[in-house]
């Protein structure tokens, strides 16, 4: 068996399998430990900023124009697992004044160790054909599957952490942007802190134009008053409309994957049809919304597995009188302190979400 034959044996016998095995009881444990991982990291950004604050009050950093969580290949098959975290200027990777710390993200990384030992063993198997650097490689090349779960976790935990007295006091450039990715490589935004912020009438156009071609996404559009907005088929990810007040506001088809609306208040809107993976409605104003036929659907190709990671998070909204009518993929939906008085809900969700007493007795369950 020449190298290439037992690579691609290796991948299949061994590699692929061990790999889907480890992701699984991963995105497991995400699930389970969320609300302990989104502590973590909010802990770490604490300190972060706590480092950025020395370092502007002895007059070493200028305003922050970016934060960025570095995953770095080559320290995890050192078993160092750690996200670098890096505070630049608007200069970005040209600031030459290191304002670093990590994020320590064994939880998500400590897999590839165990993956390391056991495929070493299998390795021997191929009587020598195939080195420890075959094995390496093969893992670095899944390390964004690994990353991927830490880049959720920034997502959910962000919107909290920025509002944290610590972040606050910082100086910050005119826009700033907080990103995840490889370090000095592809990356992309999770957080986007806008200062000067265009007015509702140029937002409404703005959002008005959005198309699959010309999307209208990762922006800040958060304190808005924009009532009565009526959008179809408008791809709108990633955006926060955060504190807006959007009543009455009808967003149908639309592609909504990653959206904030924390303490939005959008009574009696609607999003009929939309695509609400990973959307974040923590604490906002639903009473009255339609979400029918709304889909959480997830991705899934070779372990890839985001958007969907995140999950649909409702605690403490008020959704009464919301209608659920029809949604599809909501089984990772979360509702701790949500009200739901008379909210429609199909009897199949019995089974998936976490419910209260009250919540249960609360809902008008449908077939």
């Amino acid at each position: 068996m020449d190298k290439q034959a037992a690579l691609q044996h290796f991948r299949k016998q061994y590699f692929n399998p061990l790999l889907d095995e480890q992701l699984n009881m991963l995105e497991t444990a995400y699930h389970r430990e969320q609300s302990q991982l989104i502590s973590g990291f909010k802990a770490s950004f604490r300190s972060l900023c706590l480092h950025i604050h020395s370092m502007q009050q002895r007059e070493l950093k200028a305003p922050i124009g970016y934060i960025h969580y570095s995953f770095l290949r080559t320290q995890v098959l050192e078993q160092t697992y750690h996200c670098m975290t890096e505070a630049y200027d608007t200069a970005w990777y040209e600031d030459d004044s290191d304002c670093k710390s990590t994020y320590d993200a064994s939880w998500a990384y400590a897999p590839i160790s165990t993956m390391l030992s056991t495929l070493e063993q299998e390795r021997k198997r191929y009587m020598g054909v195939l080195n420890p650097a075959d094995i390496e490689r093969l893992l670095l090349e899944s390390m964004p599957l690994f990353h991927q779960f830490v880049s959720s976790i920034l997502r959910l935990a962000i919107g909290e952490a920025v509002l944290m007295p610590e972040y606050q006091t910082i100086l910050k450039a005119e826009r700033l942007l907080i990103r995840t990715g490889e370090y000095m490589d592809s990356s992309e935004n999770i957080y986007v802190d806008d200062e000067h912020l265009p007015q509702g009438d140029e937002i409404r156009e703005q959002l008005m134009q959005a198309s699959t071609e010309e999307p209208f996404i990762y922006e800040n559009l958060k304190h808005l008053s924009l009532h009565h907005l009526e959008l179809i088929d408008k791809d709108l990810r990633y955006n926060d409309f955060s504190h807006s007040h959007l009543q009455g506001s009808r967003y149908h088809n639309c592609n909504l994957v990653g959206s904030r609306w924390q303490q939005a208040d959008v009574e009696d809107g609607s999003f009929r049809g939309c695509l609400l993976t990973d959307a974040d409605f923590r604490y906002a104003h639903m009473k009255g919304v339609d979400f029918s036929q709304a889909s959480g659907e997830t991705y899934r190709n070779k372990g890839l597995r985001l958007p969907g990671l995140v999950g649909i998070h409702f605690e403490h909204a008020n959704l009464d009188a919301a209608d659920f009518t029809a949604v599809q993929a909501f089984e990772h939906a979360y509702f701790e302190g949500a009200s739901m008085l008379g909210t429609r809900v199909p009897r199949m969700f019995q089974q998936h979400w976490q419910l209260s007493d009250t919540q249960r007795q609360s809902i008008v369950w449908i077939e």
